[in-house]
């Protein structure tokens, strides 16, 4: 009997232990799991929280850059541009007016020469008409001249042998007036006058005249001397200049002021859409 009795006790030791070590088991295994958890949800904690704190730094740069960018806006950067740009505009303006103004005057100027040269070569023809009239008047002289030494006999010259005529003449008429010799006097003074005056004409306004406006052949000194230097050194230049400073004025408007204007335009529109998305999210 002892022996069973025994044998029960040590059995039912045997299950009570058991039972108490698997509740103690159980109990031990849902603290640590539930420790674990706690365990694992601050670490979790912290990773947000640090996350955060760097998404609120993050947040602080953007919004000192943001302050930034607003403060290089009051600057007023494009209303300084704009402003010199007006007053380089106006001064290019007036820089073109002047182009207009000197190609203007080029082309008077070049009228002018060329109207000059016209009006020189329109007196080639009364030239030659007057040139043509003193010669003949000279040759005509010179044969009264060779006719009236013929007949007298003496190789005097013209209006000298003219006045010894009619004073031999005037000798042998009797009553012979005073107003009579004055007009013999006269035309031996007419009649000395007439080579001294041709030769004046001729070589004192017709020659220069050809020689420097209407010459028989080639170019006139007028124009080689002054027309062609005038224009070679100075009207193709000053045209040539004034195509340059066109070209480079046209650069100015087509690959700075358009493109600039345009920018600006632009970021004036971009400005507008910033201030209503300000107002809608109450930044304003």
């Amino acid at each position: 009997m002892s022996l069973e009795n025994n044998d029960q006790k040590t059995d039912a030791l045997s299950r009570r232990q058991f039972l108490t070590l698997a509740t103690i088991g159980g109990v031990g295994m849902t603290a640590t799991a539930l420790g674990g958890a706690l365990v694992g949800g601050k670490a979790v904690q912290d990773a947000a929280n640090i996350e955060l704190a760097q998404a609120r730094a993050r947040l602080e740069k953007y919004a000192h850059l943001i302050a930034l960018y607003e403060q290089l806006e009051r600057v007023g950067i494009d209303s300084i541009i704009g402003a010199g740009m007006n007053i380089v505009r106006g001064a290019l303006d007036a820089v073109k007016a002047g182009i207009q103004i000197v190609r203007a005057g080029i082309a008077a100027v070049e009228t002018a020469l060329k109207n000059f040269l016209t009006l020189l070569e329109s007196f080639r023809s009364p030239a030659d008409l007057v040139t043509r009239a003193l010669t003949d008047l000279s040759q005509k002289f010179k044969a009264a001249e060779s006719v009236v030494t013929a007949v007298l006999g003496s190789a005097l010259p013209l209006a000298e042998a003219i006045a010894n005529f009619f004073n031999s003449l005037l000798q042998k008429i009797p009553f012979v007036g005073d107003d009579i010799r004055r007009a013999t006097t006269a035309l031996g003074d007419l009649v000395r006058a007439i080579p001294a005056t041709v030769d004046a004409v001729t070589n004192q306004l017709i020659k220069p005249l050809r020689d420097n406006f209407i010459p028989a052949t080639g170019d006139p000194i007028a124009k080689t001397n002054l027309v062609d230097p005038t224009t070679k050194n100075l009207l193709d230049p000053l045209k040539k200049f004034l195509s340059d400073v066109e070209t480079a004025l046209a650069r100015w408007d087509n690959d700075f002021a358009k493109p600039v204007q345009t920018a600006l335009d632009e970021r004036a529109k971009i400005r507008k859409q910033i201030a209503m998305v300000k107002r809608d999210i109450e930044l304003v």
